[in-house]
C-alpha cells in the first residue's frame, strides 16, 4: 500500500491511464497529438491541466502519508493500550490471588476462632466505653481533690510566709531591745569606770593628802616639843582619817565584773562578746537598777 501511495510521479502518472483520465486524450493517437501540437494553446491547456491534477495527485498522496503516519501512531497506541492493559491484568490477577488467599486465611481465623464476631466487638466496646469514663469521672474527683489540696498548700504558705514575717519583727525587735540595753550596759560600765577612776583619784588625793598633813603635824610637833623627845607612833593626827568601806556587795561585784575582765584580756586579745557578759552580777544589777 506504501509502494502504491509513494509511486506517484508524473511519469508514472502519464504511463498509467487509470490514473491520469485526462492523459487519455493524449494517448488516443497521433491524429490527436498532431491536432494539439498544431494548436498552441490547445497544447497549453493540456499542460495546465496536467499540471493541476499532477498538484491534485501530490495533496492526496500527501494527506495519504498523514493519514498513514496517524494510522500508525494509532496502532502504536494501541499497542501501548495494550501492553497497560496486560499489566494491570496480570496485576489483577495477582490481586485477586492475593485477596483469594486473605479470604481463605480470614475464613479460616473464623473458624478457629481468632476472629470474633460483631457481637462480640460492640460489648467490648460498650465495656471499654464504660470504662473510660469510669475513669474520667475519677480522674475529675481527683482534679478536684488536687485543686482542694493546693487551695490547702497555697493558704498554709500565706499563713507560714505571715508567722515568718512576724518572727522576723519580733527577733529584729529583740535584736534591737539587745542591742539598746547592751549599749546602756556598755555606758553603764564606761560611766562606772570612770566613777571608779575617779575615786581612785579621790582616795589618791585624800592619800597624798593625809600623808602631806601627817608630816605637816609631825613637823609642828617636833617644833613644839624643842627639843623634848616626842613619841611619834602615839602621835594621833590633826584632822580625822577617811575610811573607804569595800565590804558592801555592789563593790564586790564591780571588783569580779573588774577581775573577769581582766582575766578576758590576758586569755584572749579580742573583746569579749556583750552577750557572755550580761549574765554577770554586776551588769545585772545595773540593768535592774536602770529598767
Amino acid at each position: 500500500m506504501e509502494e502504491d501511495i509513494l509511486d506517484t510521479n508524473p511519469d508514472s502518472i502519464s504511463q498509467n491511464p487509470k490514473r491520469n483520465p485526462a492523459g487519455n486524450e493524449v494517448l488516443n493517437g497521433t491524429s490527436n497529438h498532431q491536432h494539439y501540437a498544431a494548436d498552441p494553446e490547445a497544447q497549453e491547456m493540456v499542460i495546465e491541466s496536467l499540471r493541476n491534477q499532477i498538484q491534485d495527485l501530490f495533496s492526496q498522496v500527501t494527506q495519504l502519508n498523514s493519514k498513514l503516519v496517524k494510522s500508525y501512531d494509532r496502532v502504536s497506541d494501541l499497542e501501548d493500550d495494550l501492553h497497560v492493559a496486560s499489566a494491570q491484568l496480570r496485576n489483577s490477577t495477582v490481586k485477586i490471588s492475593q485477596l483469594e488467599l486473605e479470604r481463605t486465611q480470614h475464613l479460616a481465623a473464623l473458624n478457629t476462632g481468632l476472629l470474633v464476631e460483631k457481637h462480640h466487638v460492640t460489648a467490648e466496646l460498650n465495656r471499654l466505653m464504660e470504662k473510660a469514663t469510669e475513669e474520667a469521672a475519677q480522674r475529675g474527683q481527683a482534679e478536684s481533690a488536687r485543686a482542694a489540696i493546693e487551695k490547702d498548700l497555697d493558704d498554709l504558705s500565706a499563713s507560714l510566709f505571715n508567722q515568718a514575717n512576724t518572727m522576723v519583727a519580733e527577733a529584729r525587735y529583740a535584736q534591737h531591745v539587745s542591742r539598746r540595753k547592751a549599749e546602756e550596759a556598755e555606758q553603764a560600765l564606761r560611766g562606772a569606770e570612770e566613777a571608779v577612776s575617779a575615786m581612785q583619784q579621790q582616795v589618791q588625793t585624800l592619800q597624798e593628802g593625809k600623808e602631806t598633813a601627817e608630816r605637816m603635824t609631825a613637823d609642828i610637833q617636833a617644833l613644839m616639843g624643842k627639843g623634848k623627845w616626842v613619841d611619834k607612833q602615839d602621835s594621833q593626827p590633826l584632822a580625822p582619817s577617811l575610811r573607804l568601806f569595800s565590804s558592801h556587795l555592789p563593790y564586790q561585784e564591780f571588783l569580779f565584773f573588774v577581775a573577769h575582765l581582766r582575766h578576758l584580756h590576758l586569755s584572749s586579745p579580742n573583746p569579749p562578746a556583750m552577750s557572755t557578759l550580761l549574765p554577770l552580777p554586776f551588769l545585772t544589777r545595773l540593768s535592774t537598777e536602770d529598767s
